[in-house]
């Protein structure tokens, strides 16, 4: 024979497969051996889980301690950057506030007396200045004057010029 699913008397009828809800004895003592040995795997991996994690405790108290003082000092340094930063002039156009040069005379340039002394700057620079410094008004360029065409030269005869 060659499949070997055929019986070998062709006249008798083929046994039925067993049936899957009758279970022997010894059947289901095996499975209910194998459904407690589960359960007692079980219960040994989460009693090791437990005990693992009794012994990471030290560790983990130690992380934790670090992470916080690693927050601290984030918190101090933002602190004193933000303190550093208040008394500059905040930005508030695209460019940056820089404090005007002092304006001061020479040696040379000096007045014999205080009386002769002339004053140096000007009072509108110096009061713009101070509402930039003090973030009221953004800190700008003077506006460069640019033609929208170029210009054309002409000659032109004056009538004066001309003699007869």
């Amino acid at each position: 024979m060659e499949g070997g699913a055929q019986p070998s008397d062709p006249t008798e009828p083929p046994k039925p497969p067993p049936r899957p809800g009758k279970k022997t004895e010894q059947q289901r003592r095996k499975e209910k051996e194998a459904r407690a040995q589960e359960l007692r795997r079980r219960q040994d991996k989460l009693l090791r889980g437990r005990r693992q994690q009794l012994f990471r405790l030290r560790s983990l108290g130690r992380q934790l301690r670090c992470w916080e003082q690693e927050l601290l000092r984030r918190r101090m340094q933002r602190e004193a950057k933000r303190r550093q930063m208040e008394g500059l002039p905040r930005r508030l156009g695209r460019l940056k506030y820089e404090d005007p040069a002092l304006e001061v005379q020479l040696s040379d340039e000096l007045a014999e007396s205080l009386r002769t002394l002339k004053p140096e700057g000007s009072l509108l620079h110096d009061r713009f200045k101070s509402f930039q410094k003090r973030s009221l008004i953004e800190p700008r360029e003077r506006a460069k004057f640019k033609r929208k065409y170029r210009l054309k030269y002409v000659e032109k005869r004056a009538f004066r010029e001309v003699t007869l």
